[in-house]
């Protein structure tokens, strides 16, 4: 990646930091050193590496899918099936939405922190926390703060209103100074004179005899577990700004998304973010013994207070208010591009200026502020981790297929960062004087691999998250100071809460499909191709053969494969189909 192409993704990697950090960040390496001992900032950078591949996947699936977005776009063209598309990505719509809510239920009572372990044995449960502590204010009451959850996703909407640009800048900006004021902090731990970093609290590395008898094992599943403090992430990819035709790239595909910039911002953000948490989990274990992490209430906080004249609890209040309110406007992003994707399904979100998607970021915001008034957000929650951990998976194999059976949707990139033109070929030379391996289809190898791997970490996710309860998952995250506003109200059997929670979600959306078909037969609505490839084939084709008809109109065509269903028929000649 040269200097422009990093330039040109910081907005979109901030965005994706954005909706990725939280106060959590202060409390690593919390779980994960729990099960990996010591070798917990391992732990977070090899799932920073798995991050990376994930990145790439979802870069991928944002030149694939344009405008419809990563999920639905992806799925739906490679796979022929809008069907599938809109249910993966109804499922991320609620994961993001939930977050939303969340966030806006925890803003709204003032941000409050999860309560130590010395409130426990002091019986102080019930004294305010976060910003009302630190600034001697009384926790607000049920109205206040449905008031003021309602008033900060005002705030977030407003801000996205005042354009794509603004609005990215809006959620960057704080995301990227959290990123350099807290990675500052935690460097001045290896300052001669200033420091506290001891190197002997790493030694020995197995300091029980469960890590001695499987110290693989042991770093494996710390992997499995630090994968949750990138959830978010991928919004840099929905965050890339469709500018490269303005430009006059070649790199933006039909529907003006630039596929570079997306899979460029999303990688720039999964790496900072992995150096970042490592960084933080070996200072604070470097600095905390690990025999000792239990007793410390804000692990990483406690360290650099430690060694610095920083008061732990206003850092992290700090930290988790301007993280909260970057993170509320950032996941807006994904939340209402993914909406607006499927504005072809249901017409009435298309109304209203397509940049920014008004529709769209009213609905999502409306529906967070929604469930932080109405007292739901703890239902919510058992699909937010849930549904992004499947869309994660759906996408990851989306991508990986895609790059292996229909290369031709890539582009002219084939993974390596540059295209083809002026020279390049199939024999992998880049043009540059470089080559690069190629398989039979013209497509890198390296591109494959990173999406191979991209599969193993969304499995490795959706496995985790299915398999435990929301409080569990949601306390890996970088946003787990948020379930203070919880605290044990969300621990459920997985059988009993998460699964049916996403089968019932899942089968909500598939009803709203068929109701969504019924209405564009009613208003005589038509789907547009799904590939404009295949469109433009179809309208050469039907001239060549019979010469234009209905003044030079075309009906969508499905691309001549006799198998492909009638969802892109004109209305009048099909059934109602979702």
């Amino acid at each position: 990646m040269d200097r422009g192409r990093l330039v040109r993704a910081l907005r979109p990697a901030g965005v994706g930091l954005a909706a990725a950090l939280g106060g959590g960040l202060l409390y690593l390496p919390g779980g994960v050193a729990q099960g990996a001992g010591p070798q917990a900032p391992a732990a977070y950078l090899v799932a920073g590496g798995g991050a990376v591949c994930l990145a790439v996947a979802f870069g991928v699936a944002a030149g694939v899918g344009g405008e419809r977005g990563p999920v639905y776009g992806s799925i739906a063209r490679a796979s022929g099936s809008r069907r599938l598309g809109a249910l993966a990505a109804w499922a991320a719509l609620g994961g993001y939405v939930g977050l939303l809510g969340l966030l806006a239920e925890w803003l709204g009572r003032l941000a409050p922190l999860p309560a130590g372990t010395g409130a426990y044995v002091q019986g102080t449960l019930d004294e305010p926390t976060g910003p009302a502590a630190v600034l001697g204010l009384a926790p607000p009451g049920a109205l206040a703060s449905d008031a003021l959850a309602v008033a900060v996703c005002a705030l977030a909407f407003a801000v996205h209103l005042l354009g794509r640009r603004r609005a990215a800048l809006a959620a960057a900006v704080p995301a990227w100074a959290v990123v350099a004021g807290v990675g500052a902090l935690l460097a001045a731990a290896f300052l001669p004179g200033v420091g506290e970093f001891v190197p002997a609290n790493f030694d020995p590395l197995y300091p029980t005899s469960g890590l001695r008898a499987d110290p693989v094992g042991a770093l494996v599943g710390g992997v499995a577990l630090a994968l949750f403090a990138f959830v978010g992430i991928e919004s840099a990819a929905y965050a890339a700004e469709a500018t490269g035709s303005n430009r006059g790239d070649d790199d933006t595909d039909a529907d003006g998304v630039d596929g570079d910039r997306a899979r460029d911002g999303s990688v720039v953000a999964a790496a900072v973010a992995g150096a970042l948490v490592a960084l933080t989990a070996l200072v604070a274990l470097g600095v905390i013994n690990w025999a000792r992490l239990t007793l410390a209430d804000i692990p990483a906080a406690d360290a650099i207070g430690a060694y610095l004249p920083v008061d732990p609890l206003g850092l992290t209040v700090l930290v988790s208010v301007v993280a909260g309110l970057a993170a509320l406007v950032a996941l807006g992003v994904p939340a209402a591009r993914t909406l607006a994707g499927l504005a072809e399904l249901a017409p009435p979100l298309a109304r209203g200026p397509d940049e920014p998607p008004v529709v769209p970021l009213a609905v999502v915001y409306a529906a967070a502020a929604t469930l932080a008034v109405a007292d739901i957000v703890d239902a919510a929650l058992y699909v937010a981790v849930p549904g992004l951990a499947f869309s994660y998976l759906a996408v990851a194999v989306t991508a990986l297929a895609t790059a292996m059976r229909r290369p031709d949707l890539l582009g002219d990139d084939r993974g390596d960062g540059t295209s083809d033109h002026g020279g390049g070929g199939d024999d992998g030379d880049r043009g540059d004087g470089t080559t690069g391996e190629v398989d039979a289809d013209g497509v890198r190898v390296p591109l494959v691999l990173a999406l191979a791997a991209a599969v193993a970490v969304a499995a490795t996710l959706a496995t985790v998250t299915f398999s435990s309860d929301p409080a569990t998952t949601l306390g890996l995250t970088l946003h787990r100071v948020a379930l203070a506003v919880f605290e044990f109200e969300l621990v459920s059997d997985p059988l009993g809460g998460v699964i049916p929670a996403i089968i019932v979600w899942e089968l909500i959306g598939l009803g709203l499909l068929f109701v969504l078909a019924d209405y564009r037969v009613s208003v005589n609505a038509t789907l547009p191709p799904l590939d404009a490839d295949d469109a433009a084939t179809a309208s050469a084709s039907s001239e060549d053969d019979s010469g234009p008809s209905n003044g030079g109109d075309t009906a969508p065509s499905n691309g001549g494969d006799p198998n492909a269903s009638n969802e892109d028929a004109p209305a009048r000649d099909r059934r109602p189909e979702p």
